[in-house]
């Protein structure tokens, strides 16, 4: 595997997402749009630092050393931070995921007193518990040491102690396989419920705007719950010792895993320019900064 262009194709499509997520963010944060009150956008923006910190931390302490980038192994304790902030970074966006799941859920359930119960404080404090709650794997990091090893070229990072990276795996793996049920049965009531009344022509007073919006979200929560039902998958193979280390196998797995990580926390920002089209509209119209941060006309489509 020829890991210089691996990594320079990776560095390519992570540096025009964060950018556009980047502009994203500043967009819902300042346009002062009713529509960006909503749980839904207050969930993309809480989430948005554990995305940028997740791919930044990936290539500067894992990637650009197996290319042989050999200065940024000189930073003292790089590969043991770099160990414990991308797990933090990837368990804190679970619990986006997961209240985003959620959120969904109960909007297609109850639709009249969703937005009451979704307000702006408990919607952090559901937030920050989710970030509090994920320090606990994290910390256990916190003793093993870490370093790279030099291998034709690249340097690559590892734990010292071998039984701590089995450990972690099989720990990370049971975490991963908690958050992905669990979102996946929210998506999977959630559609239930909303064919049901689709049926039902429950959204009869708005047909068109109504199930569109609600089928777009929904949209957009399955398909992030699909990318942690492949990074669970990935991550399993690798937990328990599916391949063996020097099987090519081994190294396509685990750059399937690595792919699947930069789409869970690349894939938000594309999902929302995608699938919502009043979003869509609003951001290129927003196109010179200074409209960026003017007010925006009042249109809800998300909830």
């Amino acid at each position: 595997m020829h890991y210089t262009w691996v990594v320079a194709i990776q560095s390519a499509y992570i540096s025009f997402s964060l950018i556009l997520y980047f502009l994203i963010f500043i967009y819902i944060m300042w346009s002062g749009d009713p529509e960006f009150k909503t749980a839904f956008h207050r969930l993309f923006l809480l989430r948005a630092p554990a995305d940028f910190i997740q791919v930044l931390v990936s290539l500067f302490a894992f990637r650009f050393p197996i290319v042989g980038w050999e200065e940024v192994t000189y930073i003292p304790h790089l590969a043991k931070m770099g160990f414990m902030i991308s797990q933090y970074s990837v368990l804190v966006e679970m619990c986006a995921q997961l209240l985003l799941s959620i959120n969904r859920l109960s909007a297609i359930v109850y639709p009249i007193q969703h937005n009451k119960f979704w307000t702006k404080k408990i919607t952090l404090l559901l937030f920050l518990s989710g970030m509090i709650l994920a320090i606990i794997p994290t910390a256990s990091r916190a003793s093993q040491p870490a370093a790279y090893i030099h291998v034709n070229g690249s340097f690559i990072p590892f734990l010292i102690d071998a039984g701590d990276q089995e450990n972690n795996s099989k720990v990370t793996c049971i975490i991963y396989i908690f958050f992905c049920f669990f979102s996946l049965l929210c998506n999977m009531l959630a559609c239930f419920v909303h064919r049901k009344q689709k049926r039902m022509q429950f959204f009869e007073t708005q047909p068109k705007l109504a199930s569109t919006v609600q089928t777009n979200l929904l949209i957009y929560a399955c398909l992030s719950t699909v990318i942690v039902l492949a990074m669970t998958c990935f991550q399993s193979l690798l937990a328990f010792h599916v391949f063996d280390l020097s099987a090519k196998a081994y190294q396509i797995v685990l750059w399937l895993l690595t792919v699947s990580a930069d789409a869970f926390a690349l894939s938000n920002p594309w999902l929302l320019f995608c699938l919502s089209s009043t979003f869509r509209h609003k951001f290129l119209e927003a196109r010179k900064i200074r409209r960026i941060f003017a007010a925006a006309p009042s249109t809800i489509e998300t909830s």
